[in-house]
């Protein structure tokens, strides 16, 4: 399965719900982000460990979490 996702300003990759629902992604979930730079794709996966802190997801580089969009731009 392929999908064209445009990155917003700040970064963000909006995941419509039909997508994550087909993946199983859900808010809160940490995701594993591989960029492969031949293609200009990302590959994103569960994270093995979804009890990390915000701080360890920064630190790792290539981890995110789902957030909702809508909540974020308020921030």
């Amino acid at each position: 399965m392929t999908y064209t996702i445009e990155i917003l300003q700040g970064n963000f990759l909006p995941l419509p719900d039909e997508l994550c629902n087909e993946l199983g992604f859900a808010v809160g979930d940490i995701l594993f982000c591989v960029q492969d730079k031949e293609r200009s794709k990302i590959s994103m996966t569960k994270h093995s460990d979804q009890t990390l802190t915000d701080e360890q997801i920064s630190a790792a580089g290539n981890l995110t979490r789902v957030v909702n969009l809508e909540s974020a731009e308020r921030e």
